[in-house]
C-alpha cells in the first residue's frame, strides 16, 4: 500500500468527515462520531472477500500504530440490522485525550492556555471565564492527532487510489476461501456417484487436480461453479474407470497363465 504524507489541512478534512454521524441513527458508545471517528467498514455476512480483507488488514495497522493506547484509541464496533445483517466498523479518536484543567480540583478537559511567568498554564471554558478579568490573553488549546488516526487517515486516502490495503492478506483469504469452496463442489460430485469407494474418489481427484485449480480466479470472490467442476469430475471419472476396465481386460487369467507355462 503507498504511503501519503498528509498536511493538516487534508487531515483536518478526514477528521471532519470522520466525525459526521450518520442521520437517524442509534450508536451504543457515546465517544462514536464525537472523540472517534469512523473509517473502514465491512458487512461481516456479506461475501465481498476483498472488504473482509481491507477491513482485518486495516484494523491490525491502526491499532499497531496506537500501540500501548489502542484499547482506548481503537474500536472495532459492530452494529446490526434485521434485513442487511451485521456491519462492523473501525472508528478511531481523532485527537490525544486533553490534558485536565490547572483549576485546583477540576478535571475537566483543558482548552485553553495561556502563557505564565514560568509556565504554561491552561484551563477550561468555565475557569478560563474565572480568570479573563485579569486581562491575559489566551490561545485555544489543542491536542494533537493520535497516531491511530495519523494511521487510519493515511489508509483511506490510499485507498482511493489502490483499492487493496494488504495484498499478501488479501491472497491467502482468497486462496482459503477457494479451497473451502473447491472441497464443498468436490463432495457434491463425488456423492451423486454413491457407488465410488473412497479410493475412487482419490483417484480421480488427483486425475482433475490440474484442471480444477484453473478454475481459481474464474469466478469473484473465491466462488467455484458446481457446474463446472461436475463436468472435470466426470471427465476424470470416466478416464479412471477406463482404465480399471482395460486392467482387468488385460490381466492374465490363472489358466493361461499355467498353460503358457507349461
Amino acid at each position: 500500500m503507498i504511503s501519503y504524507a498528509l498536511d493538516n489541512d487534508t487531515l483536518y478534512d478526514i477528521a471532519v468527515k470522520s466525525l459526521t454521524a450518520p442521520s437517524n441513527a442509534y450508536f451504543w458508545d457515546d465517544r462514536l462520531y464525537d472523540t472517534h471517528g469512523a473509517f473502514v467498514s465491512w458487512a461481516e455476512r456479506g461475501d465481498d472477500l476483498l472488504e473482509e480483507s481491507n477491513y482485518h488488514s486495516a484494523l491490525d495497522l491502526i491499532r499497531g500504530a496506537a500501540g500501548d493506547d489502542a484499547d482506548d484509541h481503537v474500536i472495532d464496533g459492530t452494529s446490526s440490522h434485521w434485513a442487511f445483517g451485521s456491519m462492523r466498523t473501525i472508528y478511531v479518536q481523532i485527537r490525544e485525550t486533553a490534558e485536565p484543567c490547572d483549576f485546583q480540583g477540576c478535571d475537566d478537559e483543558s482548552r485553553w492556555y495561556r502563557e505564565g511567568i514560568e509556565t504554561h498554564t491552561q484551563f477550561c471554558d468555565d475557569h478560563r471565564a474565572d480568570y479573563d478579568a485579569e486581562g491575559l490573553s489566551y490561545e485555544p488549546l489543542i491536542a494533537p492527532f493520535t497516531d491511530a488516526f495519523l494511521e487510519a487517515a493515511g489508509i483511506v486516502t490510499a485507498l482511493l487510489d489502490y483499492p487493496v490495503v494488504d495484498e499478501s492478506d488479501y491472497s491467502d483469504r482468497e486462496s482459503t476461501r477457494f479451497e473451502a469452496n473447491l472441497e464443498e463442489a468436490i463432495d457434491q460430485a463425488h456423492k451423486l456417484n454413491w457407488e465410488d469407494t473412497d479410493a475412487d474418489r482419490e483417484a480421480i481427484l488427483e486425475r482433475a487436480h490440474l484442471e480444477l485449480g484453473e478454475l481459481f480466479g474464474q469466478q469473484a470472490n473465491a466462488e467455484v461453479s458446481w457446474e463446472s467442476v461436475a463436468e472435470i469430475w466426470e471427465e476424470a471419472r470416466d478416464a479412471h474407470f477406463s482404465e480399471l476396465g482395460n486392467l482387468h481386460l488385460n490381466a492374465p487369467i490363472e489358466g493361461q497363465l499355467l498353460l503358457l507355462v507349461a
